[in-house]
């Protein structure tokens, strides 16, 4: 069973990049953080369920991709939830990625334009493939990892991120 210092500093490791993956799959930035605080309860109280010998990452992305169906199974059942819309995803935190070591400020503003470029390119992706990108690029996990947590095969996985990724090249090649 997992400590609670352990399991502490596995929250504290992916719980920016569970926040990522629940907004964009619910559309609603503040439900995230519920939704993460749920999913973290839910996570502590079965810790003895979690198989040690497997990815803590992809026991918790399981929980969190059935309490995203949850919550959005609730807020189509709750007719004032549903009245108001749902908020854009934010866009996702690239600002933790590892930053070339220059105080050049014209390399920094370059990175600055080039990041909020990928930002809006993430945006426009579907939720599912956005999500793979992230769990991938910000959060490190494998396919295997991703696959499982997002309940699809591997292989379909990797075609997401690499078209992904792809389509994200294109448009930056492309003249602005």
């Amino acid at each position: 069973m997992l400590t609670d210092e352990a399991f502490e500093a596995f929250y504290r490791e992916h719980r920016p990049g569970l926040l990522r993956f629940v907004a964009s799959r619910i559309r609603d930035p503040h439900g995230a953080q519920d939704v993460v605080q749920e999913v973290y309860a839910k996570a502590y109280r079965h810790r003895a369920r979690f198989d040690e010998n497997r990815p803590f990452a992809t026991w918790i992305y399981a929980i969190t991709r059935n309490a995203c169906v949850d919550h959005l199974r609730s807020r189509a059942r709750d007719p004032l939830a549903a009245a108001g819309g749902a908020a854009p995803a934010p866009p996702p935190d690239l600002e933790g990625l590892p930053a070339r070591a220059s105080d050049d400020p014209h390399l920094l503003a370059e990175r600055s334009e080039l990041l909020a470029h990928i930002r809006r390119e993430l945006a426009r992706m579907p939720d599912h493939r956005r999500a793979a990108v992230e769990m991938k690029i910000l959060d490190g996990l494998t396919y295997r990892e991703i696959g499982e947590a997002l309940d699809a095969p591997l292989g379909t996985v990797a075609y997401w991120v690499r078209e992904a990724i792809a389509a994200v090249a294109a448009r930056l090649k492309e003249p602005q």
